[in-house]
C-alpha cells in the first residue's frame, strides 16, 4: 500500500483512498468537503490538494458502512461518525478552544432551559394554588366562620412561603447555571493549556483569556 510519509502518519492520495474503500475518487472528495464544514482540517500540499491519513481512511470507511444502511443519508452518516474522531481530527489550539466553548455554551443553555421550564411549571402550580386559596377565602367570608382571623393568617403564611420558595428556586437555578458554565470553561482552558503548554503564544493567549473570565466573574 503506497503512501507519502508525513510527520506521524503516512499520507494517501484521493485515488489511493478510493481504491482502498472501493468507492469513486469524487466520493472521497465529497466526504472531505462535508467533514470540513464540521471543522475538520485535512493535510494539503502547496497546490491545495488533499492527502489523507490512515485515521481519515478509517473515518471514511465508517461513513461508507453507515450510509449503506436503509434510511441513512450521507449527512446523517457523517454526523454519526464525527464524535468518534472529532478530538483527533480537528486542528488543536485556539480553534479547538472555540469549539469547546461552543459545546459548553450549548450544554449550559440546555441546563438553563431545563431550569427555566421547571420554574415555569412551579409558577403554574403556584397560580393554581392561589386560585384555590382565593376560593377558600371567599367561602370563609361567605359563611362568617369564627375562625376567620386564624385562617386568613394561615393563608397569608402559605402565600409568603410560596413567594419565598419561588425566589429560592430562581436563585438556585442562577447559581447552578453560573457554576456549570464556570466549571466547563475551566475544563476547556485546562485541556487546551495541557495540549499547548509548549507553545508560548498559545499559553499567553490562554492566560489572557482566563484573566478576562476571572475579571468578568
Amino acid at each position: 500500500m503506497e503512501g507519502l510519509q508525513g510527520n506521524l502518519e503516512a499520507l494517501y492520495s484521493p485515488g489511493e483512498v478510493a481504491s482502498q474503500l472501493n468507492i469513486q475518487r469524487q466520493t472521497v472528495t465529497k466526504y472531505a468537503r462535508i467533514f470540513e464544514t464540521e471543522g475538520f482540517v485535512f493535510h494539503k500540499d502547496e497546490k491545495g490538494n488533499r492527502a489523507y491519513t490512515d485515521t481519515n481512511i478509517s473515518m471514511f470507511r465508517r461513513v461508507t458502512d453507515a450510509k449503506s444502511k436503509p434510511g441513512i443519508t450521507l449527512e446523517t452518516a457523517i454526523k454519526g461518525v464525527i464524535p468518534m474522531y472529532k478530538k483527533d481530527s480537528i486542528t488543536p489550539g485556539v480553534t479547538e478552544l472555540s469549539a469547546e466553548n461552543e459545546h459548553y455554551k450549548e450544554v449550559t443553555n440546555e441546563k438553563l432551559d431545563i431550569l427555566m421550564q421547571a420554574l415555569a411549571e412551579q409558577q403554574k402550580l403556584i397560580l393554581e394554588q392561589n386560585k384555590k386559596i382565593d376560593s377558600l377565602q371567599e367561602q370563609l367570608n361567605e359563611h362568617s366562620l369564627d375562625v376567620k382571623d386564624r385562617d386568613i393568617k394561615l393563608l397569608e403564611h402559605i402565600r409568603e412561603h410560596q413567594k419565598g420558595r419561588k425566589e429560592e428556586m430562581l436563585l438556585i437555578a442562577q447559581n447552578e447555571v453560573a457554576a456549570a458554565k464556570q466549571e466547563e470553561q475551566k475544563k476547556a482552558f485546562s485541556l487546551v493549556y495541557l495540549e499547548n503548554r509548549t507553545n508560548p503564544k498559545a499559553v499567553f493567549f490562554l492566560s489572557t483569556k482566563q484573566k478576562e473570565l476571572k475579571d468578568n466573574h
